[in-house]
C-alpha cells in the first residue's frame, strides 16, 4: 500500500513538472511570424496562481480539506509566504527572457541555495557539506554559463538574469524560513490544502494591480486571444503547476517533507536534461562538465540527508 502512494507521488509531481518545465520555457521562446514574443510575466503568474487557489478550494470543500477554525489569524503568515513566493517566480519566470531555461533550471534545483539564503534571519544551521555543494553549485551554474557564452553553445545567460536568479533563491529561502516558523509554532495549524489556498489566492491579489498598472494584463491577454497556441499553453502550464502542488502536498502528508524533497531534487535535475534534448539546445563539453559537478553537488546533499538520518536512527537504538 505504502509503495503504491509513493509511486503515485512520484509518477504525479514528476509529470506534472516535467509537463510544467517544458510549457515554461515554450511559452517564453515561442514568437509570432512578425517576431514578437510573450513578455507579460505578471498575467502568466496570475492564471497560474488563480488555477492553484481554484484547484485548492475545491479540494477543500469537496473532499473535506478544511481545520473547520477561522482562517484571519494566519494572514499574516500566510501573507509572508505568498509575497516571497510571488516574488521567487516573478524572478525565475522573468529571467527566462535572458537566461537559458537549463541555467535557471540548474540554478533552482538545489534546496541548500535557498536554505542557506533562508538562514540569515530564520537561525539554520548550515553543515560543511551543505556549504560545499551550495558553492558546487554555484560554481557548476557559472561556469556552465559562461562557457555557452564562451565556446559558442546556445545555453546562455545575461548579468541581470543571473542577478534575477539570485532573487528568486533568496526569495526561495524566505518561503522556507517561514513554512519552518509555522510548522514550530505549536496552537492549531491549517491543513496543507488550506495553506495551497491562501497562498495562491495572496500571490494572485498582489500581482493584479501590478498587472493592471503596468499594461500587462491588457497586452498579455490581446496576445493570447490573437495566438491560440500560446493561450493552450499558459492553460495547461497553470494546471500542471496546480495539481503538482496537490500531489508535492499529498507526499508531504503520506511520508514527510524529507522525501518530498528527494522527489523534488531529482526531478529538477531531470527537467535540465529533458530540457536540452527536447528543445535541442547545443552544448560543449565544458557544460556537460559543469552539469555533473552541480548534480554531484545536489546528490552529495541527498546523501548527507540520508545517509545523516541512519546515523541518527542507530544511535537511538543503541
Amino acid at each position: 500500500m505504502a509503495a503504491g502512494k509513493l509511486a503515485l507521488c512520484v509518477a504525479g509531481i514528476w509529470i506534472c513538472f516535467f509537463a510544467y518545465g517544458i510549457l515554461q520555457e515554450s511559452i517564453f521562446v515561442y514568437k509570432t511570424p512578425s517576431g514578437e514574443k510573450f513578455k507579460q510575466t505578471t498575467l502568466l503568474l496570475i492564471v497560474e496562481h488563480g488555477v492553484s487557489a481554484i484547484v485548492s478550494l475545491l479540494i477543500i470543500l469537496l473532499f473535506g480539506q478544511g481545520s473547520n477554525q477561522s482562517w484571519s489569524p494566519f494572514f499574516k503568515s500566510q501573507g509572508i509566504v505568498a509575497c516571497a513566493q510571488c516574488g521567487a517566480k516573478f524572478a525565475s519566470n522573468e529571467a527566462l527572457k535572458t537566461v537559458s531555461f537549463p541555467i535557471q533550471a540548474l540554478a533552482k534545483s538545489s534546496k541548500t541555495l535557498p536554505a542557506m539564503l533562508g538562514c540569515l534571519w530564520s537561525g539554520k544551521t548550515i553543515t560543511r557539506l551543505q556549504w560545499a555543494a551550495a558553492l558546487g553549485i554555484t560554481l557548476g551554474t557559472a561556469g556552465f554559463s559562461m562557457a555557452g557564452k564562451n565556446k559558442g553553445g546556445d545555453i546562455q545567460a545575461s548579468g541581470f538574469g543571473i542577478g534575477l536568479l539570485g532573487l528568486s533563491l533568496l526569495c526561495d529561502g524566505t518561503v522556507s524560513a517561514a513554512q519552518e516558523g509555522m510548522r514550530a509554532k505549536k496552537e492549531k495549524k491549517l491543513t496543507p490544502y488550506e495553506q495551497m489556498f491562501l497562498t495562491n489566492i495572496g500571490a494572485a491579489i498582489l500581482l493584479l494591480p501590478v498587472a493592471i498598472a503596468t499594461g500587462q494584463l491588457q497586452d498579455g491577454i490581446a496576445f493570447m486571444m490573437d495566438n491560440w497556441t500560446i493561450l493552450d499553453e499558459v492553460a495547461f502550464f497553470a494546471l500542471c503547476s496546480a495539481f503538482g502542488q496537490v500531489f508535492i502536498f499529498l507526499t508531504i502528508s503520506w511520508f514527510g517533507p524529507d522525501t518530498n524533497a528527494k522527489i523534488t531534487t531529482i526531478r529538477k535535475m531531470a527537467t535540465v536534461l529533458i530540457s536540452i534534448l527536447w528543445f535541442g539546445h547545443t552544448m560543449v563539453t565544458e557544460q556537460w562538465l559543469f552539469v555533473g559537478l552541480v548534480f554531484a553537488s545536489v546528490l552529495a546533499e541527498i546523501s548527507e540527508k540520508l545517509f545523516g538520518k541512519k546515523k541518527d536512527h542507530g544511535k537511538k537504538a543503541e
